[in-house]
């Protein structure tokens, strides 16, 4: 039965683009993924110094060339993050205003090493609930084309052999 609130949601797919509002990262890939409850950005340089957290936002991700933002946060936390091998992490986590879809808002992300990723953004639960219905059959990029456009060489799995299936002119 559908509620009052999913009217207010956006229908988004496995992968999308996202813009950092206030900066000159637009159309940067994305990761939808509902099973990390939160949402991270690739950084480097990341540096507290008296009070001030600063790091380069997508600075050598091999899927953003040569773009990257320097940003400063006064406004920040660490958490712990566990990933599905059980080994934990420490990270910076701070606020952002970015643009998914027709929608507007800050959310946050944790600050994290996503190079060696072919998405320079994980888009978790915290980010997504109440905001968007994922659709795990749509996608607005293809990742194929994502790979070979900025030359990453990452190893074949199975989303990218769905990618091409997806994009074949077999009927």
């Amino acid at each position: 039965m559908a509620r009052r609130t999913d009217f207010h949601r956006v229908i988004i797919g496995r992968s999308e683009t996202l813009t950092f509002v206030g900066t000159d990262l637009v159309s940067v890939p994305a990761k939808t993924d509902t099973g990390a409850y939160r949402s991270s950005v690739h950084a480097r340089n990341i540096q507290l110094k008296d009070g001030l957290l600063s790091f380069e936002l997508l600075a050598g991700h091999p899927a953003c060339g040569n773009i990257s933002y320097q940003m400063q946060a006064s406004e920040f936390s660490e958490v712990t993050i566990t990933n599905s091998f059980g080994e934990s992490e420490t990270r910076y986590d701070v606020k952002l205003k970015v643009k998914l879809g027709p929608k507007v808002f800050f959310a946050r992300f944790t600050l994290a090493d996503r190079s060696k990723m072919i998405y320079p953004v994980l888009l978790g639960r915290k980010l997504l609930n109440g905001r968007f219905i994922v659709d795990s059959a749509e996608t607005s990029l293809d990742r194929v084309a994502l790979k070979e456009r900025y030359g990453v060489e990452l190893p074949k799995d199975e989303d990218d052999e769905e990618d091409q299936n997806e994009n074949s002119d077999i009927i």
